[in-house]
């Protein structure tokens, strides 16, 4: 039944994205503030591309690997109840938001994540700007709910439901909505920070649908002032293969010349733009050691850090 529910939504999701993202082009061209630039958008269509087979391809693996857990649970909760999805969708809701810190603060997830955040332009299509190899390893993420009781096609399910919502929250489109909104939902404004490259919005509003997660856990940021979008580092080969493995070859080259293999180890594990000797800077790193830097001249500061 879910499989069926899930084909329905991207039935009627798919060509209502399409159509919401003709509107946004038409809308900023008439602002004479263009949001669009063609090879970025062909960029994006083929990382989501990718992803997606991908995606096809590992599905059989993820569900069984779920169902192994699902299997090993005790608990059984009634799918018709209404307080089952609102518990799966809290659960999930959370469970991908840890899944999202990991992308960020773990380089070896992030040298993947990293497809999402290089593009410098900030539209609708950048929601599809997939994280192309993340289908190896998301599910894991996701055990947590199988050993709860919520059943593995429930929890692929609400995956995609809130995937769609995280669609319309990428634009400069929409300003800041009301202030309940913003307190509770993940808006506009909150993924424009997320997407910044601004030293006091790295790493920041990790949240899907609720932001209330990052305000518990002190890693909210409110849009006080002009995202710079993209990486803190210039790109060396901005064409599909530099943005798909331009990090990789990072990280490998920091793992291949670590004399030790606790050091190597702390390469894949440790945050993006860490380094044994502070020669490369964290995130946190950054707002420690610079504070506050205007976006104006932001990149001059950070070019040495491997973060967003």
């Amino acid at each position: 039944m879910q499989v069926a529910l899930e084909r329905v939504l991207l039935t009627w999701t798919a060509p209502l994205m399409a159509l919401l993202i003709v509107v946004e082009m038409a809308v900023t061209a008439y602002r004479r503030k263009p949001a669009y630039e063609a090879r970025d958008t062909v960029h994006n269509l083929l990382f989501t591309g990718l992803n997606f087979g991908l995606d096809v391809l590992l599905r059989g693996v993820s569900l069984g690997i779920l169902a192994f857990f699902w299997g090993l649970s005790p608990l059984r909760w009634e799918a018709g109840s209404l307080w089952y999805w609102v518990g799966l969708f809290l659960a999930f809701d959370f469970c991908y938001y840890v899944l999202h810190c990991a992308d960020h603060h773990v380089r070896f997830f992030w040298a993947t994540h990293v497809t999402h955040h290089n593009s410098e332009r900030f539209n609708l299509t950048v929601s599809i700007r997939s994280s192309v190899f993340q289908p190896f390893y998301r599910f894991l993420f996701f055990i947590p709910l199988a050993l709860v009781g919520f059943a593995p096609l429930h929890i692929v399910f609400m995956y995609a439901v809130c995937q769609v919502y995280g669609f319309w929250v990428h634009t400069e489109t929409i300003g800041k909505l009301p202030a309940w909104v913003e307190a509770v939902f993940v808006t506009p404004s909150h993924h424009r920070v997320h997407h910044a490259s601004n030293i006091r919005y790295l790493d920041r509003n990790m949240g899907m649908v609720l932001i209330v997660w990052d305000r518990i856990f002190g890693t909210f940021a409110e849009e006080t002032e002009r995202p710079v979008y993209g990486v803190t580092y210039r790109i060396d080969r901005p064409e599909p293969l530099g943005l798909l493995f331009g990090e990789w070859r990072k990280l490998w080259r920091d793992v291949r010349q670590a004399p030790t293999w606790r050091l190597k180890l702390a390469y894949l594990t440790k945050p993006p733009g860490w380094s044994p000797d502070g020669s490369t800077l964290t995130s946190a790193e950054l707002r420690q050691v610079l504070g506050y830097v205007p976006d104006a001249t932001m990149r001059q500061h950070a070019t040495t850090a491997e973060a967003s």
